[in-house]
């Protein structure tokens, strides 16, 4: 799509391309400074109850961002999770509206779970609702930069980061194309390959299920807790990449009992 085809040329064209990463203290002292010009009568951030907090968090940023320049800000890794979900890729397109046209839930946005990938590091899964009912993921990798956008060697692909419409909500907004089992994922993949590692395919999303307690697949044996809320993240090698991955999720309870799966 042309959206689509300008964004990677911004990209490529962005000098920050070629940057590396400020350190948290210079991105700390940034922080600061934006903080300390505030007019007279603003109440310290720390003083702040977290509610406030929170949103003012996306003002400092958004300053530091027009004082650097949206590629600078990336390359000094001040983009926020929350700020993912509300300028995403998958909302761009989206008529208003529509499905897809999803808006997150500020106060709901969450560092759900984390994986290490050998020859990676930690891997994050940030999640958060929507006001339509839908839910928001992303996946970020120990650069800062998110799995589905090609800014990092790491990033394989796989479900751009953004909100989404549930499997209900599509399957009674037309013709069903999904089964419903209690499951809702998207997949990101992880290439430790050039690194001497494998490829990993990471499942993330939530499990509908009040009794469900671990998401295990059957065919890799792999296993993840379920977290509060019913969120997970479950990371599989692909030793196969050429072919098609075979995945059968199962959720189990406390007892070891299966309750779902997919």
């Amino acid at each position: 799509m042309h959206v689509d085809d300008a964004v990677r040329k911004l990209r490529i064209a962005d000098p920050a391309q070629k940057l590396s990463p400020l350190s948290t203290a210079i991105r700390e002292q940034l922080c600061e400074a934006t903080i300390a010009s505030e007019p007279a009568g603003i109440e310290p951030m720390k003083l702040r109850p977290l509610r406030a907090r929170r949103y003012r968090h996306v003002i400092v940023i958004a300053v530091i961002a027009l004082g650097l320049g949206v590629g600078a800000a990336w390359a000094a890794g001040v983009v926020t999770p929350l700020s993912v979900f509300q300028h995403s890729l998958q909302q761009q397109d989206a008529t208003t509206g529509s499905l897809w046209d999803q808006h997150v839930i500020p106060s709901s946005v969450v560092a759900a779970a984390e994986v290490v990938i050998p020859q990676v590091g930690a891997v994050r899964f940030f999640y958060g609702r929507s006001d339509e009912g839908g839910w928001c993921g992303a996946l970020r990798l120990p650069s800062n930069e998110w799995v589905g956008t090609g800014r990092d060697s790491h990033d394989a692909g796989g479900t751009v980061p953004g909100c989404f419409p549930t499997r209900e909500a599509v399957n009674s907004a037309g013709t069903p194309v999904y089964v419903i089992n209690g499951f809702d994922y998207q997949e990101g993949l992880v290439d430790a390959r050039p690194d001497g590692g494998s490829l990993w395919r990471i499942r993330y999303g939530f499990v509908s299920l009040p009794a469900a307690v671990r998401v295990a697949d059957t065919v890799s044996g792999r296993a993840a807790p379920v977290t509060k809320g019913g969120l997970f993240m479950l990371a599989v090698p692909d030793a196969h990449s050429e072919a098609a991955t075979s995945f059968h999720l199962v959720a189990y309870d406390d007892a070891g009992k299966i309750v779902g799966q997919d």
